[in-house]
């Protein structure tokens, strides 16, 4: 009963943060965005706990959840008054209906059942899990503060470098008496699921919406993802929300909609420091879009958030664990061509369908999630510089930072070979593109003529 009423606190806590921002979303980007802003709220709060010396438990965190949803109490109400005629089941008219759509819905929540099960059944039982983000979740629950005391003995694993937003998350649901904390990883599905499928459908018609849904969904290593408790789906969960606001916000010219963005970037690079080419890559466009009207306060207020977290959590781990970020990285810059050649094999493997190492072929892993949009790509190529270039921009920006930090980890401090690297966390890593060039192949001109004419067809 209790971890029911943690995820409702969670989801409620959100919600009213949101409001306050953007009171104009939908139900459905409500659900998706809540759960993510709410245990943002909750782990940085857990944080500042821990700064100030305050432990926190089940109680501290119920009632300062408590106390931000009564604060945002009349912005809620006000929300649900404006939203409650469109919060309606879909009409059960057999003439009315749409198949292909209910074809695919359905899909899409078999698919997410099947894997919930599995989540849910078996115990937690993946390496990193057990040797870093479930021990450091449930000692912080246990201890009631972030710095525990496996830090002094250094069995903090290698998630101890990473921020708290998915170990602290782990810690919530141990406190409010979860057994098994893996409810989180199908939670994290679940919003980044909608939040794509509400974005989509902006710009395309329902069925076109729930088709690039499901390939999100059905990405084989993705999906198997979605029954682990590892740090890599949440991740894509916050990067894909951010990228996708972003994208709204510059296409609309919707600020409420950049501030969202800029939040989730930070909630981004609070749930893992290696997404900080996406950060730099939101900042840089965002810089290069507002500088011809030098709105100073938009590109300062979103660069600011959007890199908060990654600063207060260098300065914790200088200060208060005694780590250094960079210790992983080589400390000489030198060109060295056969590791590059060896990241630059590795990366057309996963994007197309050859074979490097002992690497499964990249439609192995990742299906079609990555072949779909390279061919929009190549076929939309007159348009490219007109249709809301920003997203490609965005892509390349943040991918090429993205490689360029697995350029700089220095081997032996790693204790890995880059050939390792590439085929366990590089692998992992790309699923926060899959989101990013998934909506662009779904919302290009190519896709919304389809889209166009579908509808046409079906309604006709």
């Amino acid at each position: 009963m209790m971890l029911f009423v943690g995820i409702l606190m969670l989801y409620l806590s959100g919600a009213a943060l949101l409001v306050r921002l953007h009171n104009g979303l939908s139900w459905k980007e409500m659900v998706s965005f809540s759960f993510v802003i709410g245990l943002g709220v909750n782990t940085f709060f857990m944080f500042l706990c821990d700064v100030v010396g305050l432990g926190f438990t089940q109680y501290v965190l119920f009632f300062a959840s408590f106390a931000v949803i009564v604060f945002n109490y009349d912005l809620l109400v006000e929300y649900y008054k404006t939203h409650k005629q469109y919060i309606t089941l879909p009409s059960m008219s057999l003439s009315g209906m749409n198949y292909p759509a209910v074809v695919l819905a359905s899909i899409i929540l078999v698919l997410l059942y099947i894997i919930t099960t599995k989540n849910l059944y078996w115990p937690t039982s993946e390496h990193d899990a057990i040797g870093s983000f479930d021990k450091l979740g449930m000692v912080m629950a246990l201890e009631g503060k972030i710095k525990i005391s496996l830090f002094e003995w250094g069995l903090q694993g290698s998630g101890g470098i990473y921020p708290p937003f998915f170990h602290g998350g782990i810690a919530y649901m141990y406190l409010f008496g979860a057994d098994s904390p893996k409810i989180i990883t199908t939670l994290f599905f679940i919003s980044m699921l909608l939040g794509f499928y509400a974005i989509a459908k902006m710009y395309v018609s329902p069925i076109v919406a729930l088709f690039f849904t499901l390939l999100l969904e059905i990405t084989p290593e993705l999906y198997s993802h979605a029954a682990l408790l590892l740090g890599n789906l949440p991740t894509t969960a916050t990067v894909g929300l951010a990228a996708l606001t972003l994208f709204v916000a510059l296409d609309k010219k919707d600020l409420p909609y950049l501030w969202l963005s800029a939040i989730f970037t930070a909630l981004a690079l609070w749930c893992r420091n290696d997404t900080i080419g996406f950060a730099i890559a939101a900042v840089g466009i965002v810089t290069f879009h507002f500088f011809k009207e030098k709105n100073w306060k938009v590109i300062l207020g979103f660069a600011g958030i959007s890199f908060s977290t990654f600063f207060i959590w260098t300065l914790y781990l200088k200060f208060k664990i005694d780590i250094v970020q960079a210790s992983r990285f080589v400390d000489d810059f030198e060109f060295n061509l056969n590791k590059f050649d060896i990241i630059v094999t590795y990366i057309i493997a996963m994007l197309s369908w050859k074979q490097f190492g002992t690497l499964p072929p990249g439609t192995m892993l990742y299906g079609l999630g990555f072949l779909i949009p390279l061919i929009l790509i190549l076929l939309n190529f007159k348009s490219l510089k007109s249709d809301r270039p920003f997203i490609l921009v965005y892509f390349l920006i943040s991918f090429l930072v993205y490689c360029l930090i697995f350029y700089l980890i220095d081997e032996q401090k790693q204790n890995s070979a880059i050939t390792e690297l590439m085929e366990s966390s590089f692998k992992r890593g790309m699923f926060c593109f899959l989101p990013i060039l998934l909506f662009y192949a779904a919302t290009n001109p190519l896709s919304r003529k389809f889209s166009i004419w579908l509808e046409n067809f079906r309604l006709n």
